[in-house]
């Protein structure tokens, strides 16, 4: 069992989507305010890890049981990939009562990327 591909998709995640959701904000808000989730990039990272680590802890145990079930790469991606944009769009729903559409929309756009960017490898030897 490989566990690199939930890593860098989590991280990557992490990463971008607050830039992508500022640059989103900018250009289709009346505010016109642009650095707003970067301008406290480091706290915005620490806090998407822990609003984000249910949805991760989900994640991992259904790629844990996929893969024990021995299903291919191939449909384990769309599952995962589901399961992370409904857990992206509960989390904000929960935490900030649906008020921020836009962030939802760069965090799944992000998610979505980088899920279907990174691929997912085994760790078969046979």
């Amino acid at each position: 069992m490989n566990w690199s591909y939930l890593i860098k998709h989590w991280f990557s995640t992490l990463l971008v989507a607050p830039i992508l959701s500022d640059i989103i904000n900018y250009y289709y808000t009346d505010t016109q305010t642009f650095f707003n989730l970067t301008s406290v990039y480091p706290i915005t990272v620490i806090f998407g890890l822990f609003f984000s680590l249910p949805t991760y802890i989900i994640l991992g145990t259904t790629y844990y049981i996929l893969e024990k079930k021995e299903v291919k790469p191939l449909y384990i991606k769309p599952i995962l990939l589901s399961l992370c944009t409904i857990g992206i769009i509960l989390s904000f729903y929960l935490i900030f009562n649906n008020r921020e559409e836009n962030t939802v929309l760069a965090y799944s756009l992000t998610s979505f990327f980088f899920g279907l960017i990174y691929k997912i490898e085994n760790n078969d030897t046979n």
